[in-house]
């Protein structure tokens, strides 16, 4: 299982949390602050400038802007990242037959196809601006990647996962699918190290491969690195790793004799 960081809140515009999520070697990093998803994106884009190696997992929430606009502004994203975004797709308040089309239509968005879409909600070319237009559309620019990784959250995420094939973020250890190829999960840890362990191993036991954490209310940045390189993902990505090695002190740094 791999380890990601969740900020919310005021952490998710604190770059200093953003640097200590990318020295714990997090896998990705998911900036969740309140407000709508242009600020979701917009947060999204600085930990794309601001790192190099970890995903960046960006929420965006159906039924609040147009699935074609959402699409375009993930792609766009998706090349400031250099192909590493993960999209969350939260349902919201929209019912499972809303929010598949509304699924749908972002998906297609992404294709490298020219693509008509009419449906209960949206009709894609609208047809408003009159005759003679093209039928069809292609949005752009295509995402970087050749398909952008989505797993759902929200209300109706359950029955949208069964109905797509897509993976659907587990927020209690009754909801992972061990079968699944992926399985991502959402937890918070409580500052406890004994009790973070048992809560990643019980994540990973389950059969969780993804596991986004958000920090203790009352830790810091700087925690981040050692809590999470040195003791968390240990425990769970090396399970035969020697306790007393993530115990000891760091070795002092060694200077060669002049």
């Amino acid at each position: 299982m791999r380890i990601g960081t969740w900020l919310t809140g005021d952490r998710a515009d604190d770059p200093a949390w953003v640097t200590a999520a990318e020295r714990s070697g997090a896998f990705g990093v998911l900036a969740d602050p309140a407000g709508p998803d242009g600020a979701r994106i917009a947060r999204a884009a600085e930990i794309a400038a601001r790192t190099v190696d970890p995903r960046v997992v960006v929420r965006v929430v159906l039924g609040v802007e147009h699935p074609v606009t959402l699409a375009e502004e993930v792609a766009v994203l998706d090349h400031l990242s250099a192909g590493r975004v993960v999209c969350v797709v939260d349902t919201g308040a929209l019912d499972a037959s809303a929010a598949l089309e509304d699924l749908t239509l972002l998906r297609l968005s992404w294709s490298a196809r020219f693509f008509r879409h009419d449906g209960a909600r949206w009709t894609v070319p609208s047809g408003l601006l009159g005759d003679g237009l093209p039928t069809t559309v292609s949005v752009t620019p295509k995402p970087a990647q050749l398909d952008i990784p989505v797993w759902l959250d929200g209300a109706v995420a359950a029955p949208l996962a069964v109905s797509t094939g897509l993976p659907a973020v587990a927020h209690v250890l009754g909801d992972v699918d061990p079968a699944a190829q992926v399985q991502p999960a959402a937890a918070t840890l409580s500052g406890d190290l004994e009790a973070d362990r048992r809560l990643v191993g019980a994540w990973a036991a389950a059969a969780a491969t993804h596991l986004l954490v958000a920090p203790a209310a009352a830790a810091a940045p700087d925690s981040l690195p050692d809590v999470v390189a040195r003791y968390l993902q240990p425990e769970v990505g090396m399970p035969s790793f020697p306790r007393i090695m993530a115990e000891s002190a760091p070795p002092h740094t060694w200077t060669p004799p002049v």
